[in-house]
């Protein structure tokens, strides 16, 4: 695969898996309900920008900066996923959490971070793996790329 394909296959990934993250988020996709602004916006109505613009933008500057200074390790794939995990929960996942669960519940104020975060960890923690495992995977130099380029 070219380093061409590599690049774009990666920005399609990030993309996709920031646009989609409340849907990955199972276990509270179950629990929210309308929200509390308007009881007729989908989910993707809400997050769509802040998953373009705050989470996606940062996750390909960083995959961008990797590949201009050619590190390519399973380390900096990871630190991408958990930069990933820390932007989708911070902007995604505790904003939802507010306005479609806390918004028509009784949590107090010391349980909402609490709330928010045992319900969000087990599907964060795979898509942190899924993200460092599939970022890898699509830019490792394969053997016979290392061969012919030596």
């Amino acid at each position: 695969m070219t380093e061409k394909r590599k690049i774009i296959k990666s920005i399609i990934f990030i993309v996709f898996m920031s646009i989609f993250q409340p849907f990955f988020d199972v276990i509270l996709l179950f629990e929210y309900g309308g929200s509390a602004k308007c009881l007729d916006n989908f989910i993707i109505e809400d997050t769509f920008y802040i998953s373009l613009l705050y989470i996606a933008t940062p996750l390909l500057m960083l995959y961008l900066l990797f590949r201009i200074l050619k590190w390519n390790s399973i380390v900096h794939y990871a630190l991408i996923g958990l930069l990933f995990v820390v932007l989708s929960f911070n902007l995604i996942t505790l904003p939802l959490f507010l306005d479609r669960i806390v918004a028509w519940t009784t949590y107090a104020e010391n349980e909402i971070l609490e709330g928010a975060l045992v319900a969000s960890v087990p599907t964060l923690l795979i898509q942190f793996f899924v993200i460092t495992k599939m970022m890898y995977k699509i830019n490792r130099k394969e053997i016979a790329e290392i061969k012919s380029s030596n």
